[in-house]
């Protein structure tokens, strides 16, 4: 079996929605019809403006990223290393990596989730870290 979404569907629904999830199994509701899968989740992010996202890491999955436009950087609170990633680049963050990220406008992000499920855990950053997030 051979399943689709139309690319005009998913850039309608990323002019009202900064994240959009293309499969899995989804628990929370989303704009988009999603295809199922029980295995991964897939999705992309759009930034139309900088943005901050809330701090957080995943007990269970890791995040596959690869940046389709702009730039983002994360901050990994553990180290408090900073990486930038920019428009080609690929990576990977691991299960349990605590991290901080913030992203230009016009960034574009396509995102890979395995195993799949929202396994989501907020972290309370420090003023320091919660400083790194006001300015790009």
């Amino acid at each position: 079996m051979i399943e689709k979404l139309d690319s005009s569907l998913i850039d309608k629904t990323l002019e009202s929605e900064h994240r959009q999830y293309l499969c899995g199994d989804l628990k929370l509701p989303q704009k988009l019809e999603n295809l199922k899968d029980d295995e991964v989740e897939i999705g992309i992010t759009l930034y139309d403006s900088y943005r901050v996202e809330k701090p957080h890491y995943h007990t269970t999955c890791s995040e596959y990223q690869y940046i389709l436009e702009g730039k983002t950087k994360y901050l990994d609170l553990s180290t408090m290393e900073e990486v930038e990633m920019k428009k080609g680049d690929f990576f990977i963050i691991r299960r349990g990596t605590k991290y901080y990220q913030k992203a230009l406008k016009g960034t574009k992000i396509l995102f890979f989730k395995y195993p799949a499920g929202n396994d989501k855990i907020l972290v309370k950053l420090s003023k320091e870290q919660e400083n790194w997030g006001k300015e790009y």
